[in-house]
């Protein structure tokens, strides 16, 4: 209990006043006396070492964007064409078409960060097929077919356009999520 005190006050200085104080003579009381007692050092982290700038990945900005909704793919070496009939099949259900979304096929790319693109508001519908928010630097931890509304952007992660595809479960469950976010 002794060494409570100076854990809880490690960083200030304590005083011990004397108990013999005797006031009952006079009517000017004496100023106690102070003794300062040392106080245990704080404990100081050591600091860590710097990261190298080697190790430090640089992250490619965004590509310019022109529409409000942003479709994520990861095909290489390109959007195959049955998927790209069923993208169009997909897009056609909720009112948009080929030409009024920004595919962007990010296979093969440098890491992105898309932290600005959300901050100024560029991007309404932002649309994963299989590609994780976290490989373009964003950190939002989300389920397939889960859709949210995050500082005004709805995000939705699906699997990849193959997948989707070839299974009708995944199909009905992107479906509904595309009609709760753009049919409301």
């Amino acid at each position: 209990m002794d060494n409570f005190y100076k854990i809880l006050f490690q960083h200030e200085t304590l005083y011990r006043v004397q108990e013999d104080i005797k006031v009952a003579q006079a009517p000017i009381a004496e100023a106690p006396v102070l003794v300062s007692e040392p106080v245990a050092e704080p404990i100081v982290p050591k600091p860590t070492p710097p990261i190298p700038a080697a190790v430090v990945p640089t992250l490619a900005p965004p590509p310019q964007l022109n529409h409000k909704t942003l479709i994520l793919i990861d095909e290489s070496p390109a959007l195959s064409p049955s998927n790209t009939i069923f993208l169009e099949k997909v897009l056609k259900a909720v009112n948009l078409n080929l030409d009024g979304v920004d595919i962007l096929n990010i296979a093969g790319s440098k890491q992105m960060d898309f932290r600005a693109v959300l901050q100024h508001k560029q991007v309404h519908h932002f649309i994963s097929f299989g590609v994780p928010f976290i490989q373009i630097n964003l950190e939002i931890m989300m389920n397939r077919y889960d859709p949210k509304r995050i500082a005004g952007v709805n995000f939705l992660l699906a699997e990849s356009l193959d997948i989707v595809q070839a299974d009708d479960k995944n199909k009905r469950a992107l479906w509904g999520c595309l009609k709760k976010i753009f049919l409301g």
